[in-house]
């Protein structure tokens, strides 16, 4: 972000004194927070919402004695104070409330307080909503008729989120466009959350503004392939307004299949809102209705792309795990899709119990060679589910796989797994991790979806054979039902690096925080195969201690993001052996090892960090009023 140019009294003035009158109309609105998490109003002061102004244009604009209001019924607010300078490219917040906005959003944005700010709608519309900046002289500068039809973005769900202007609409002609509007969501063009407790999160990016697009998604350009992870889908389905959201992230996947390399789509559990019943707790369709509609959106990749589903919560019992009945396996099963029907040739390699989809597990090779390995376990699983699990993952053949485990509910937000079951003697996250993941060396990641918070979060802990990465990721509770984001898992070329990346079909957006765009380092194809030629060998031996001295992460074997004495005796234990699956040579246990062992006594354990793929987004500059 380009800092903010050093202006003195002197130039100051003298900006003011040459800008042309019609410099004011590169003022316009960029934001407006509406509809906030909780209660508009408290004390009978409009104390949370706001409106963001943006000065397109290249000169200093005084801004003393505007205003801004609603020209459907006349109300505006005071006037701004005597000489309110909005800089070229830069953006300010007009709030009723600054010492609530500063609590909720931080200080150091550049806003200023009014009198008598205006009541904004919550569902505004043509004929009740069109705010307007006027200045000194009456005049209107910029005004913006706010729907939510028509084109214009919607606001709905548990969130609060302001709507923002995107780069294509930065004009008072733009502005007035519903398409060149967007929620404010969390990692796009600045978007960040305000966390108010229990009652959820307000998304926004106010004192930020979006000046350049997005370049369109696409494929990384070294990956080898990828899978898709689909968040809880229970707000899509029961909603005749949403339902065909969920269709088309399934259609993206399958029509981004080669482009993407897709491998795998996964869903998180929570797959309708309501189990069985004909009385759904929010929405509009019934449990059938539901069930049918979730059937129909992800059986678009039958044939296609096989896929894998976890049970949560809320598809068991009435509306939310009364019991452990379940109508999944009335609706799917896994002869539907032939690349996932063991008879067929597909990727299912066996379940808990025979014709039911809630405890399965997956194998497969992918196209760089991995051996993969899935446990997909039921909500909150069972002890006797944990001991299958146990099983399965302790199974010899599965020894050189990367294990994944697919559940619900796993760990939070806030970077740590989540503890407390609803029946004490089932798993919650911090059971599974003590008494299934952390067992057994093959295990390297986790996915689940099932809480709320800002959607994302990550735990990395050392299991048995190194580093697992455990990544929840659920959207339902921000706008438009979740607004159809998923998440693309690319594995790269290089044998150990996993990227993820999270985009929306329906809003075309993606997001580049860093809690939604990042890299992870897992163990490598063939270990200890540092150059990937197929073969263990002393070459690979070479890399190692090169990779000791430089602390590179590429000679780190176990993904734990340590070149040190493990890696070596990894290179040492597959010494000879090929990629297509040869037995591993006898080592040999040459002198020059016992310099390479002084080396790495005196230099220690270094630790590398894996790097993060960059996307720079060019922001309008934030200042401070």
């Amino acid at each position: 972000m380009p800092a903010r140019p050093i202006l003195t009294a002197a130039t100051a003035v003298l900006c003011l004194a040459v800008h042309r009158p019609e410099a004011w109309g590169d003022v316009l609105i960029s934001e407006v927070m509406y509809n906030v998490q909780g209660a508009d109003v408290e004390a009978g002061v409009f104390n949370k919402e706001w409106i963001e102004l943006f000065n397109s244009g290249d000169q200093v604009v005084d801004l003393g004695d505007w205003s801004i209001g609603d020209l459907q019924d006349g109300d505006f607010a005071s006037r701004f104070p005597d000489r309110t300078l909005l800089y070229p490219n830069e953006a300010m917040v007009v709030t009723g409330d600054a010492a609530t906005f500063d609590a909720m959003w931080g200080s150091g944005i550049k806003r200023i307080e009014v009198q008598n700010f205006p009541a904004l709608a919550n569902s505004p519309s043509a004929t009740n909503e069109t705010l307007a900046i006027r200045n000194a002289a009456g005049v209107i500068v910029d005004s913006v008729n706010l729907q939510q039809s028509g084109g214009w973005p919607r606001i709905d769900g548990s969130d609060g989120h302001a709507i923002s202007l995107l780069p294509q609409g930065l004009s008072v002609a733009g502005n007035d466009v519903g398409a060149n509007w967007s929620p404010s969501i969390m990692g796009v063009y600045g978007g960040w959350f305000s966390d108010v407790g229990d009652l959820g999160e307000n998304h926004g990016s106010p004192g930020f503004v979006a000046t350049e697009q997005q370049s369109p998604f696409a494929p990384s350009p070294d990956a080898d392939w990828s899978m898709v992870v689909l968040p809880d889908t229970q707000n899509y389905v029961k909603s005749t307004q949403y339902r065909n959201t969920l269709t088309q992230m399934t259609q993206w996947a399958v029509d981004n299949r080669e482009a993407f390399k897709i491998q795998l789509v996964l869903q998180e559990g929570d797959i309708v809102n309501n189990n069985n019943t004909n009385n759904p707790t929010s929405g509009d369709q019934v449990s059938s209705q539901q069930w049918a509609n979730a059937k129909a959106s992800m059986g678009v990749l039958d044939g296609q792309l096989p896929y894998i589903l976890a049970a949560g919560n809320h598809d068991y019992g009435t509306t939310d795990a009364q019991n452990r009945l379940t109508e999944l396996n009335n609706y799917f099963a896994a002869s539907d899709n032939p690349l996932n029907d063991p008879a067929q040739g597909g990727i299912m390699a066996g379940q808990k119990d025979p014709g039911r989809l809630e405890n399965a597990y997956y194998d497969f090779v992918a196209p760089d060679g991995r051996k993969m390995l899935v446990l997909s376990l039921e909500w909150e699983p069972r002890p006797e589910t944990v001991a299958w699990a146990n099983q399965i993952a302790a199974d010899p053949q599965y020894a050189d796989h990367t294990a994944v485990l697919l559940t619900h509910a796993y760990a939070y937000g806030s970077e740590r797994r989540y503890s407390g079951s609803r029946v004490e003697a089932d798993a919650d996250g911090e059971e599974l991790w003590q008494d299934l993941v952390s067992q057994h060396g093959n295990f390297e990641l986790v996915f689940n979806g099932h809480f709320g918070g800002d959607g994302a979060g990550y735990v990395g802990s050392r299991g048995a054979g190194g580093s697992v990465h455990q990544m929840f990721f659920n959207t339902q509770f921000q706008t438009n039902a979740g607004g159809g984001w998923l998440r693309l898992v690319e594995f790269l070329e290089d044998g150990r690096t996993v990227r993820v990346r999270t985009y929306s079909p329906y809003y075309d957006l993606y997001r580049t925080d860093h809690a939604n765009a990042f890299d992870l380092a897992v163990s490598l194809n063939l270990a200890g195969d540092f150059n990937r030629d197929s073969v263990v060998d002393a070459a690979d031996y070479a890399i190692w201690r090169e990779a000791v001295n430089t602390g590179s992460l590429a000679a780190d074997a176990n993904g734990d993001l340590l070149v040190d004495q493990a890696d070596y005796e990894i290179w040492r234990l597959n010494f000879g052996r090929r990629a297509a699956g040869s037995t591993p040579a006898a080592a040999p246990e040459p002198s020059t090892l016992v310099l390479a062992f002084t080396t790495l006594t005196v230099l220690g354990r270094r630790r590398a960090t894996p790097p993060r793929p960059g996307r720079p987004i060019h922001y309008a500059r934030r200042s401070a009023a």
